[in-house]
């Protein structure tokens, strides 16, 4: 049972150094091998004429979800999902999660997260399934929405957010919209323009945010998401050469007629170095959520060297396998990757504490720097606050405003404890407070 986690990210250096704490509960000690995690599965949120709303629905074809959801987009507000979802299924896409709104305004689409399964609406909703890798919500793209995708990826660290151009053929703003959307860790990518496809039986004017989630599902993390868009038969907007190099310098994807509609861009919003490019994104992502989980049995296990020999053991015949299927840079496995988990990846203090830290790099085929990970294992210790140990701890959930800056937490204690209160502004930075 999975407690809490964060991230923290900084750049010693030229280096990218990620970190990841788990506070987990009540595992299976397993020494099983690491299994590379499926990166396929997509998350849409939309309107349609029928079905569940505010339920994230699992559907693998285009077929399953009319089942469900219907076809027709007769009075929608925002008729745009469901050719999006025949487009993503069209280019490739394997699974999809669908979230039914029933209305488009920013408080419904971008939803409320009450703490459970159950009471998250809208956008939150797909914070239920685990194994969504990209995220969409076709022909919406206010500012308040695209941010709340953003933060969405980047609070659960395990998919990206592909959006969408606010207008269909102003190439002026979409320049003015990329400078208010902001991803230091390349966790979002921007497509322009919009598209003329025929996804179901007639040709219609479409945001492209479905049909490049299908190319993200159809290919690999190490493979960048790029060529030619089935059913798409025109673009809104024509670009040249000298204006693709325009929105390829801010790091906006390009979608072109070159003998056919391409995906012609492949770069996050990140203006760091090291998450520029989308297969470095999905990369990491996929090698930090796949060892994390593969290695999550080490919790009930003691913190010593026999432990360590079989973590690096794991994840070496893990990154092997990935090398060997092309995913590095480097004439051999020593120039592609490196894993380590021993007395120098933890200090006395960490061992004492129950920490375990896996310490690994990659080098991905472009750009050609490192990418750094250490991925800590905290055992939890609940006797360092009693109250919870006894289960008396009483947390106020909290309710998130998207409109008010302001989230208030309390919580009560039996007796007197030393707590530990992690507070992270998705804006800013992280801070701990005690």
């Amino acid at each position: 049972m999975i407690c809490g986690g964060f991230f923290s990210f900084g750049v010693p250096g030229s280096r990218l150094l990620l970190v990841f704490a788990l506070f987990t509960m009540a595992l299976s000690a397993q020494a099983d091998p690491i299994v590379h995690l499926e990166t396929d599965w997509a998350g849409f949120v939309g309107m349609t004429s029928q079905g569940p709303v505010d339920q994230p629905i699992a559907v693998n074809s285009y077929n399953e979800f009319t089942q469900i959801f219907g076809s027709s987009t007769e009075g929608l507000a925002n008729p745009y999902l469901v050719p999006s979802v025949a487009g993503y299924f069209a280019n490739g896409g394997v699974h999809l999660v669908v979230v039914r709104i029933n209305a488009i305004d920013n408080a419904t689409v971008i939803g409320m997260d009450g703490g459970t399964p159950e009471s998250r609406t809208g956008l939150q909703a797909l914070r239920n399934v685990d194994e969504i890798s990209m995220i969409a919500i076709p022909g919406v793209a206010t500012a308040a929405v695209q941010t709340a995708m953003i933060a969405h990826c980047e609070s659960l660290g395990d998919r990206m957010a592909i959006l969408d151009p606010a207008s269909a053929d102003d190439f002026a703003a979409v320049q003015s919209q990329r400078a208010g959307l902001f991803t230091d860790g390349g966790f979002a990518a921007l497509y322009f323009p919009w598209i003329e496809a025929a996804p179901i039986e007639s040709t219609l004017l479409l945001p492209p945010s479905g049909f490049v989630a299908g190319s993200y599902s159809s290919h690999d993390p190490n493979d960048s998401p790029v060529g030619l868009i089935a059913t798409a038969s025109d673009v809104a907007y024509e670009l040249t050469t000298e204006e693709h190099n325009i929105l390829n310098a801010q790091n906006i994807n390009a979608i072109r007629d070159l003998s056919g509609i391409r995906i012609w861009g492949a770069r996050t919003l990140s203006e760091n170095q090291e998450w520029q490019y989308i297969t470095t994104r999905r990369m990491a992502l996929s090698i930090e959520e796949s060892i994390e989980e593969g290695t999550a049995w080490c919790l009930d296990e003691p913190n010593n060297e026999i432990l360590w020999e079989i973590l690096t053991e794991d994840m070496e015949n893990f990154m092997f396998g990935l090398y060997v299927s092309g995913w590095f840079q480097g004439a051999m496995p020593s120039e592609a990757y490196f894993v380590r988990c021993d007395q120098s990846t933890m200090t006395e203090q960490d061992i004492a504490e129950g920490r375990t830290i896996l310490f690994l790099g990659f080098a991905p085929l472009q750009p050609a720097e490192f990418v750094v990970m250490n991925i800590v294992h905290q055992r939890s210790d609940l006797s360092a606050v009693p109250a919870a140990s006894l289960g008396i701890l009483e947390l106020a959930l909290p309710a998130p405003n998207p409109f008010n800056p302001v989230t208030t937490f309390k919580f009560t204690l039996a007796r007197d404890a030393k707590v530990d209160l992690l507070v992270i502004d998705r804006q800013v930075a992280w801070c701990a407070l005690s």
